[in-house]
């Protein structure tokens, strides 16, 4: 077995995902984040009916330090700005036209993963010397990774491309952190991109050497070329849209204007593989400047917190309005939103988004005929809270370490669990690799693939309410009977969506 390809070490360290609900330990490790060498953001949401511009002229007079205005939208009615001034929230709330004036809050926004990945290079040659002795070759529909995608399994996807639904004419929006925009296996599905980043490219350059927005992009739409994986659209078209920084982190500003930029530039589908936990509960930040108490400024939950979650829904009611569907991971802290107080995840919990909970396989390394709809031990669920659930991975405690063999590659067990795609690079030699990731983030974009087939079909009669009814009748009901906490209003399924 192991003359066929030897066993890959872990390349990623795997990325543990705490469940502990420690509610101050946790929002100080990831709610008072500041972006280097900016100072503190502020979305001003105005009165419906006002014109942005006015106020924005408005707030440039009140004589606040460093004041800088970054954007101004009319059509959702916010503005963002820049200043360390403790004294700008008060002197702007005076403005006559202005609703709510709140912090702009930076997160870390990747929900936490599990990774593992392996040469493309490598298994390519690995797989040309198996299927030269291979009786019959693990080839299906001509890609040859195609036997390691369970997902496409989950969702009947293949069943769906048999009567004529590749996503053809569909176009979906990945916000995301940067991208492999060279990756063969996306390339020509990439129909636009652009970046909200300030200082960053769109090109991926993590230290992690994963780029999460890539294997998003894959898992939509990875080409049906023969080569490699394949998406669950193969014909869809990609917008990427980098709003995270190659670390995580990012704006609320930057994710709202990342929704506006996919709705005004002809996104069928919105997927946000990310998620931050809002706090229910009012902090102090200190805008990134411990030892210097004069720019530190108290953030209320009952007015801040609320408004910037007011902010991100006029942009989703902006995106649905143009009949795009928005799509989220529900978050990977094992949270039961039907109980759990002290947090939310959005944009997830926004009005008008379609939160994804995952499910996955144990020990589908070892019997590919294993159940693949185990709700995943990291997944966020809530009765209230989750639409549907999709695969997006699985594992157990302690991980199942038994070396086993799939078609023509060996690893630990465990890995096999996972979503395999696109997404891993070496930027010291550009190597690309193949990756397994496990979380909600690779759940959501099974379902805005299922909704991108169904736009290709319906074209523009398609809107997300019908989108939304579509998925809902055709939907596998699993777990508990009738929607529940897990899978929402059931596992999505392709082939009786495009029926």
């Amino acid at each position: 077995m192991r003359n066929n390809l030897c066993l890959f070490a872990l390349c990623i360290g795997i990325l543990y995902t705490s469940c502990t609900k420690d509610m101050n330990a946790r929002f100080e490790n990831s709610g008072t984040l500041h972006i280097p060498n900016q100072d503190r953001g502020f979305i001003i949401v105005v009165k419906e009916g006002i014109n942005t511009q006015n106020i924005a002229a408005e707030l440039s007079k009140l004589g606040v330090r460093r004041f800088v205005l970054k954007n101004s939208n009319n059509e959702l009615g916010l503005i963002e700005v820049q200043t360390p001034d403790p004294s700008f929230p008060e002197k702007a709330r005076r403005v006559a036209g202005i609703e709510s004036v709140v912090v702009d809050v930076v997160l870390n926004w990747r929900l936490p993963e599990k990774i593992h990945r392996i040469s493309k290079r490598e298994i390519t040659a690995a797989g040309a010397s198996y299927r030269k002795n291979a009786t019959p070759p693990p080839i299906v529909n001509n890609n040859p990774l195609r036997f390691l995608q369970w997902g496409l399994n989950s969702v009947h996807a293949e069943q769906a491309w048999a009567k004529g639904f590749q996503g053809s004419g569909a176009r979906v929006a990945v916000l995301d952190g940067g991208f492999l925009l060279n990756d063969p296996e996306i390339m020509p599905n990439i129909m636009l991109s652009h970046n909200f980043v300030d200082g960053e490219e769109i090109q991926y350059h993590g230290t992690e050497g994963f780029s999460h927005g890539t294997h998003v992009a894959g898992t939509i739409a990875a080409l049906n070329d023969d080569e490699g994986v394949v998406g669950v659209a193969p014909q869809a078209k990609l917008i990427l849209i980098k709003v995270l920084n190659d670390e995580g982190d990012g704006t609320f500003s930057a994710i709202i204007n990342g929704i506006y930029y996919a709705a005004v530039n002809g996104a069928h589908v919105i997927n946000m593989s990310l998620g931050g936990e809002l706090p229910r509960r009012t902090y102090m930040d200190d805008n990134g400047t411990p030892d210097d108490p004069s720019d530190d400024l108290i953030v209320q939950y009952g007015r801040d917190i609320k408004e910037l979650v007011t902010a991100m829904n006029r942009a989703v009611k902006f995106a649905n309005k143009k009949d795009v569907t928005v799509i989220a991971a529900a978050g990977n802290d094992a949270y039961n939103y039907d109980f759990e107080k002290d947090f939310i995840t959005y944009p997830a919990a926004c009005k008008g988004v379609l939160a994804i909970a995952a499910n996955g396989p144990l020990g589908w390394g070892i019997n590919q005929d294993t159940s693949l709809y185990l709700p995943s031990i990291f997944t966020n669920s809530g009765k209230k809270f989750i639409a549907y659930g999709a695969p997006g991975g699985n594992y157990s405690n302690p991980l199942n370490t038994q070396v086993v063999q799939v078609g023509f590659v060996v690893n630990y067990e465990f890995v096999f669990d996972f979503i395999f795609n696109i997404g891993g690079i070496d930027e010291t030699t550009n190597e690309l690799f193949y990756s397994w990731a496990a979380g909600t983030s690779m759940a959501a974009p099974h379902v805005s693939a299922v909704a991108a087939l169904l736009y290709g079909k319906y074209g523009k009669r398609a809107s997300p309410e019908m989108i939304d009814q579509v998925l809902k009748n055709a939907s596998t009901d699993l777990g508990a009977h009738g929607k529940d906490g897990y899978f929402g209003n059931g596992q999505i399924n392709a082939e009786k969506a495009v029926k």
